[in-house]
C-alpha cells in the first residue's frame, strides 16, 4: 500500500484508531451455527488509484440463517481536507460491489458493516484508498489565425482548451513575435490570464501569440497564433520545405531548403532559420554555415527528431514563421540495395568467305557494341542515392561509362571460320552501393559468328 502525505494520514489514522478501540465480542470459531448471533464480515482490501477513476470494493458478508437478506451501512470517516465528497459518495447502486470515485488526490477511509432484518450488525471493517495524480498535461487551444486592421483589437480565444482528468485550468497569454515596427509586448495583453484575451496592434506586420494552459500542477506546451496587420505591403511568405524522415546515409552537414519562400510584391526576402528542438543527447549540432540564408547546411550529431523554424523578411514585413521537422535515422539501420544489370545480350554476326583451291578464307567478326543498363537497380528500403560501378575480368571488353548506370560496351574483332558458329561470351560485373552497403549482379553478352558464302 503506497503511503500518503503526513498530512493527510492523520485523519486515517485517527479513524484506524478509533475502529481499532471498538470492543467486539470474541468468537468461537468451535462454535455450532446456532451460536451464531451477528452476521460476519470479511476484512476489505486496501487499494490505490489514479485520480478520476473509481474503485470497485467488493464486500463479503454471511448471515446466521443462510438465506437471510442483509443490509450494509457505509461510511467515509476520513477524507483529505479538500475534498468535498460524504457518505453519499459511495456505495453507488450494488452496496455488496461498491463504487467510490474520489474527487481529490490523498487518503480516503471507508467503513462497512452488514445488518440483518434484527438488527444485529456485523463488525466494522475499513479500506483505505489512496489516490495518485494520474495526472497528464492539460492542452492549450488559441483559437485560429486572424486578420486585422491596425489599431483595431484583436480577440483571442482559448475557450476550447482542455485538461484530459477535467481539471480547472489557467491561462498564461503572450506575444511570442511581433513587426520590427512594433512595441507590443506580452504585458500589453488584456485579460491575459482569461480563456478569452485582446490585443491591439500598433503597426502593420504579422505577430505571433502564443497560449499556456495550467492545471495546477502540470503545463501544457504552447499553442500558437498569428494576427496578420494588413498594409500597402504584402506579407512574405516563409517555406521551410516538407517535414520528413531522412536516409541512414544522409551526411552529418544537411541542407535545408527555404528556396520555397517569397514576396507576392517580388520584394527581396532576408532568411532567418532556428532550431527550435534538438534530440536527447544531442552535445555537437550546430549550424555549418551562416543560418541567414535560403538554404544553410546543419550539423546533425545524434539520431532523432530535429524541429527547425524560417522566418522572411521583406524591408517592410516579416512571415509568419513556418516549422519543419527531419528526422535522422541512425546509420547502423542503413539497408542494402539491390542490384539489377539488365537483360543479357546477344550479338550474332555472319561475315563473309572465299574459297581458293579448296581453302575458305573469312573477314573476322567484326567489333560490335551493346547497350547495358542497371537503372532498375534500387535502395527500396531507404531510398538512397546510388552509385554504379562496371567491371569485367578478361579484359577484352571496353566499358564506355564504367560508373553511370546506362553505358555501352564494345566487343573485340575475331576470326570467323566457314559455315561454323564461333561463340564469345564476356560476363560484366554490376556493383551498386550506398553510402555503407553494396550489392552485385551479373550481365552476360553472348557473340555468335558464323562464316558465310
Amino acid at each position: 500500500m503506497t503511503l500518503p502525505s503526513a498530512s493527510r494520514l492523520l485523519p486515517a489514522l485517527l479513524v484506524l484508531a478509533f475502529v481499532g478501540c471498538i470492543e467486539q465480542e470474541p468468537k468461537d470459531t468451535n462454535s455450532g451455527a446456532g451460536d451464531c448471533t451477528v452476521p460476519t464480515i470479511s476484512e476489505l482490501v486496501d487499494q490505490t488509484i489514479d485520480l478520476g477513476k473509481t474503485a470497485t470494493i467488493p464486500v463479503q458478508a454471511t448471515p446466521c440463517v443462510e438465506g437471510t437478506e442483509l443490509s450494509y451501512t457505509w461510511s467515509l470517516d476520513s477524507k483529505p481536507l479538500d475534498s468535498e465528497l460524504d457518505s453519499t459518495a459511495v456505495p453507488g447502486s450494488d452496496p455488496t460491489n461498491a463504487a467510490f470515485k474520489p474527487d481529490v488526490v490523498g487518503t480516503f477511509v471507508l467503513s462497512v458493516y452488514a445488518s440483518d432484518a434484527d438488527g444485529n450488525n456485523s463488525e466494522t471493517v475499513i479500506v483505505v484508498i489512496n489516490v495518485n495524480s494520474g495526472n497528464e498535461a492539460p492542452i492549450a487551444d488559441c483559437g485560429v489565425n486572424q486578420t486585422a486592421a491596425e489599431n483595431d483589437r484583436v480577440d483571442l480565444d482559448g475557450s476550447k482548451s482542455e485538461d484530459p482528468e477535467g481539471a480547472e485550468i489557467t491561462y498564461d497569454w503572450s506575444v511570442s513575435s511581433s513587426p520590427d515596427c512594433s512595441a507590443l509586448e506580452s504585458g500589453d495583453v488584456f485579460n491575459g490570464d482569461q480563456s478569452v484575451a485582446s490585443v491591439v496592434p500598433d503597426c502593420a506586420g504579422t505577430f505571433v501569440v502564443s497560449l499556456v494552459v495550467n492545471d495546477g500542477e502540470n503545463y501544457s506546451e504552447p499553442d500558437y497564433c498569428s494576427i496578420t496587420v494588413a498594409s500597402d505591403n504584402a506579407t512574405p511568405i516563409a517555406d521551410a520545405g516538407t517535414s520528413e524522415t531522412l536516409s541512414p546515409c544522409t551526411p552529418p552537414d544537411f541542407h535545408l531548403d527555404g528556396w520555397g519562400s517569397y514576396d507576392p510584391d517580388g520584394d527581396a526576402l532576408t532568411y532567418s532559420w532556428s532550431v527550435l528542438s534538438v534530440p536527447a543527447g544531442s552535445t555537437d549540432a550546430d549550424w555549418a554555415n551562416d543560418p541567414a540564408q535560403a538554404a544553410p547546411y546543419f550539423h546533425w550529431d545524434v539520431p532523432g527528431e530535429y524541429i527547425f523554424q524560417l522566418q522572411v523578411c521583406d524591408a517592410a514585413d516579416c512571415s509568419a514563421p513556418d516549422i519543419v521537422t527531419y528526422t535522422f535515422v541512425d546509420p547502423s539501420e542503413n539497408n542494402p540495395p539491390t542490384a539489377n544489370a539488365g537483360d543479357d545480350q546477344t550479338i550474332t554476326s555472319e561475315p563473309d568467305c572465299e574459297t581458293a583451291s579448296y581453302v575458305w578464307t573469312c573477314e573476322d567478326c567484326p567489333s560490335d557494341s551493346v547497350t547495358i543498363d542497371a537503372s532498375a537497380s534500387i535502395d527500396s528500403q531507404d531510398g538512397d542515392e546510388l552509385d554504379f560501378y562496371w567491371t569485367e575480368t578478361s579484359g577484352e571488353l571496353i566499358i564506355a561509362a564504367p560508373t553511370s548506370p546506362t553505358t555501352e560496351v564494345t566487343t573485340p574483332s575475331f576470326a570467323s571460320t566457314y559455315n561454323t558458329a564461333v561463340t564469345k561470351t564476356w560476363d560484366v560485373k554490376l556493383t551498386v552501393s550506398d553510402c555503407s552497403e553494396s550489392d552485385d549482379d551479373t550481365v552476360t553478352i553472348t557473340y555468335t559468328c558464323t562464316g558465310s558464302y
